[in-house]
């Protein structure tokens, strides 16, 4: 354990000693009580002996580590809860610097870190919230309410709905279960003055861009691709295309004012979607239309049953080394690992994936090279209680 040196950069300080009885974390959320308030901007936690810190930034919702010595540079991450405080007071009053390392990503600067913030903030959104499973069966079932229907291309499937004032909705699914979303709200704060939208698409995969460029939609931007407020793409966690997430920051606008709020929130904060709740939603929708969409949309199918051996390994794995992310929307395998150091066990995952017909998907940005990321699926989900 490490001497470490709180202050609040207005002169205060208080040092705290590892021999003595309060812990790292009592001493420093002691100082916290008796020396900051709600204007205070920032505490800084010094390694005595290498001048180290790990400085906390509140109204940046962010913590920065800097290095002492050398350039003193900084790396920031964001802080998204009072249990963060802990984790990191306690691992630098243990190992300094170095084991801040796992607790990131640590980005390079201000500007990095706004767009981790706005990423960090999706995180919650019903839109992400939502497994893409029932998001697809929904969106079909919106295209059929607002008077259209699905058009499948090859592998391919398009659907969309409109609100009758210029708002939009559509999506691309692949039959791998990958997608992009595009919605347009004529209000919408991210999209461009003079109709150059196709900047918003940046970051999307290339194979979920092509079908959406072969679109007849009306409002296209670069010649192609649809005008748009908000861009999202299910090519693993359901996440925010960089271009949109540049956006919002260059502008200060808000996820909402990219039209899902207005558009697609409505329908997917429910647990069960009704005639009732898109009637209201959509009033200039004809009720016979909204009718016939509960009527021909059918419910996700059961998928097949699993066999039981191949079915006991997966849930072994995920029992040794992995966990359902928050929303119990994927399952997460080898958090933190770096390729090399996952074995044998994740050649056999993924050979247990494509044996049990599960749908893998990319790794967020900043996860381990190690790292497998599975939909979840209800035959695994009956069994983990098991496992647990």
């Amino acid at each position: 354990m490490r001497t470490l040196t709180f202050s609040d950069g207005e002169g205060t300080e208080r040092t705290w000693h590892p021999d003595g009885t309060r812990s790292a974390f009592d001493a420093f959320a002691d100082f916290m009580e008796a020396h900051l308030d709600d204007d205070s901007p920032s505490v800084r936690v010094e390694d005595a002996e290498t001048g180290d810190a790990l400085v906390f930034l509140f109204e940046e919702e962010a913590a920065a580590r800097v290095r002492g010595t050398g350039d003193g540079r900084s790396a920031y991450r964001v802080v998204d809860g009072g249990s963060a405080y802990r984790t990191l007071v306690v691992n630098f009053a243990r190992g300094g610097f170095a084991s801040l390392d796992r607790f990131g990503p640590w980005l390079p600067d201000l500007a990095d870190l706004a767009r981790a913030r706005l990423r960090n903030a999706f995180e919650t959104s019903p839109l992400r919230r939502t497994h893409p499973r029932e998001l697809r069966r929904r969106l079909e079932l919106l295209t059929r309410a607002g008077g259209r229907a699905p058009v499948t291309d090859g592998e391919v499937t398009r659907f969309g709905f409109g609100d009758g004032a210029g708002g939009t909705v559509d999506a691309w699914w692949t039959t791998g279960g990958r997608a992009l979303l595009v919605t347009y709200d004529p209000d919408g704060a991210p999209g461009s003055p003079d109709g150059a939208h196709a900047a918003l698409y940046d970051g999307v995969p290339e194979d979920l861009l092509a079908p959406a460029r072969d679109t007849t939609a009306t409002g296209t931007a670069g010649g192609t691709l649809p005008a748009a407020t908000g861009v999202f793409h299910l090519s693993g966690p359901c996440a925010m295309a960089t271009g949109l997430v540049d956006r919002l920051r260059e502008t200060g606008a808000e996820i909402g004012d990219t039209g899902t709020g207005r558009l697609l929130d409505p329908f997917l904060t429910g647990a069960d979607l009704t005639p009732e709740t898109v009637a209201r939603a959509m009033p200039g929708w004809r009720a016979e239309d909204i009718a016939a969409a509960f009527a021909e949309t059918a419910a996700t199918p059961a998928p097949a049953p699993a066999d039981r051996e191949t079915l006991d390994r997966f849930c072994r794995i995920w029992a040794d080394s992995g966990y359902n992310d928050r929303w119990d929307v994927h399952y997460v395998f080898f958090e933190g690992h770096a390729l090399e150091r996952t074995g044998g066990g994740r050649d056999e995952l993924l050979r247990l994936i494509g044996a049990l017909g599960l749908e893998r998907v990319d790794a967020p940005p900043g996860a381990a090279t190690g790292e497998v990321w599975v939909r979840t699926d209800p035959r695994i989900d009956a069994e983990l209680g098991r496992w647990a």
